[in-house]
């Protein structure tokens, strides 16, 4: 930490020492407003960060100031304000600064008078020393040669909220409550489907107005593996826990499939260029072996021949989540982010795991590249998403991070912490939407459903 606190500081420094050379300030100028002797043309700020006590916040404000050092004005000359319109980083404190403005190249000003709260009748600047933005407001008037006069008024804008602070809200919660539950965001709409007792049920809410409408179902099968219902090109598809195969059009009326296997899990969508040639990933029981099988149906269920991470044997391997795993796809134009990411889980022989699984298609089969080094979380009943540019694991309520992929995983900061009212539970839906809204919806707390539905968001990823 120290290491890095150095090289800030000496970053900010040089920034300081080679501000005055920096003529790119962004400038709005009006001649027409008054004489163009008496107007400010550029204006800039640069400062030192404050050394603090603490080496974490010495880190934060050495990142702040590098920023300050870099912040560019604009000049209003008809109302007389310079604004920076990008704001300060949340947090910045400015004191003591140095300022570098310039004039009409061909005159220069006879007095530049700055006024401040603690100096109302204001004082001379010799447009050398330091000035004090510690207090707001503050007034720069320029006295031309000629006597014109023309005042500005400094506004330094700073962010007002800490952009890495995560804020929760609870929604409408469901009329019922459900053991294990799956939602599904389709279009607008969530699709909430669960089990009460031995009754599966289904509700839906809009987006915009989550109020939840409950629906009749119809072919749904009551032993539905919840966390095997999943969404491809608006098709819905589940699983029975004997091994059945089930889809729907609207969400409502199911039909049972036939496809000769008796099918495990569906672990997710396997995404693909086109969405139209997306597939379902899934695994099935064959002689009490396991293998990989692709299909865009779940009625013609292609095998996996090859995988990467075993060329000599396709069936799933030992330490490959079977069941349960948090189960997120990457869409994307670049193919290196296209894939499948799957987090947790249980392996066949029924044991926890805590690997990442990044999963691509190909035509040779399946690359598969493993995680293995987590300790910090494992087993069924997680969620898994990417939000910003970061992969996300949420655990027990607490969210992790990973900025490799699953790679590595670190605890994600206290301020991305959930709500205290949101109470500690497994087997949860989380979905990111298209406004960076994190939706939390039901799962399993002190082995009893909970009904209540949360959405929160990092103010840095407020549209």
């Amino acid at each position: 930490m120290n290491i890095k606190y150095i090289t800030y500081l000496l970053s900010g420094l040089l920034l300081f020492l080679l501000f005055p050379s920096c003529s790119d300030n962004d400038t709005t100028t009006n001649y027409n407003s008054s004489s163009k002797d008496a107007q400010i043309y550029s204006f800039g700020i640069s400062a030192i960060a404050p050394i603090s006590k603490d080496s974490v916040k010495r880190a934060q404000d050495s990142i702040r100031f590098i920023q300050v050092n870099k912040t560019k004005f604009a000049i209003d000359q008809v109302a007389g304000v310079i604004y920076n319109p990008d704001s300060l980083p949340f947090g910045t404190v400015l004191d003591t600064v140095k300022v570098a403005i310039t004039f009409n190249p061909s005159s220069s000003p006879s007095q530049v008078l700055i006024t401040t709260p603690d100096s109302i009748n204001g004082y001379t600047w010799n447009l050398t020393d330091s000035v004090s933005f510690g207090k707001l407001p503050v007034k720069f008037t320029v006295t031309s040669q000629g006597g014109t006069l023309k005042s500005y008024n400094i506004d330094i804008r700073t962010h007002k909220i800490d952009p890495d602070t995560m804020l929760w809200k609870q929604m409408t919660s469901y009329p019922s409550t459900f053991g294990e539950s799956k939602t599904i965001l389709k279009s607008s709409v969530f699709y909430t489907y669960g089990l009460n007792g031995s009754t599966p049920l289904l509700y839906t809410a809009d987006k915009g107005a989550v109020n939840w409408v409950k629906q009749t179902l119809s072919g749904f099968p009551a032993a539905v593996k919840a966390e095997s219902i999943f969404l491809r090109n608006d098709v819905f598809y589940a699983l029975d826990k004997t091994g059945n195969s089930y889809s729907s059009v609207n969400g409502k009326d199911w039909t049972k499939l036939t496809n000769g296997k008796t099918v495990m899990s569906i672990l997710g969508v396997l995404p693909a260029a086109n969405s139209a040639d997306d597939q379902l990933l899934v695994t099935y029981n064959n002689g009490g072996k396991y293998y990989f099988g692709k299909t865009k149906d779940l009625v013609t269920i292609t095998e996996v021949s090859t995988i990467s991470v075993s060329p000599t044997d396709n069936q799933v391997p030992s330490n490959f989540p079977l069941q349960k795993a948090a189960s997120f796809t990457s869409v994307s134009t670049n193919k290196n982010k296209r894939m499948l990411i799957l987090t947790g889980g249980v392996n066949t022989a029924g044991s926890e795991l805590s690997y990442t699984w990044l999963i691509k298609d190909s035509d040779d089969g399946l690359e598969m590249s493993p995680f293995i080094k987590n300790t910090l979380f494992k087993g069924a009943g997680l969620s898994n998403f990417v939000y910003g540019d970061k992969l996300y694991a949420l655990s027990n309520n607490r969210f992790y991070i990973s900025a490799l992929w699953g790679e590595s995983w670190i605890v994600a900061p206290n301020k991305q912490k959930l709500d205290p009212k949101i109470s500690a539970r497994t087997g949860q839906t989380a979905i990111v939407d298209d406004s960076n809204y994190i939706w939390i919806f039901g799962g399993v707390s002190g082995g009893k459903g909970v009904s209540d539905v949360w959405k929160g968001r990092l103010n840095s990823l407020i549209p």
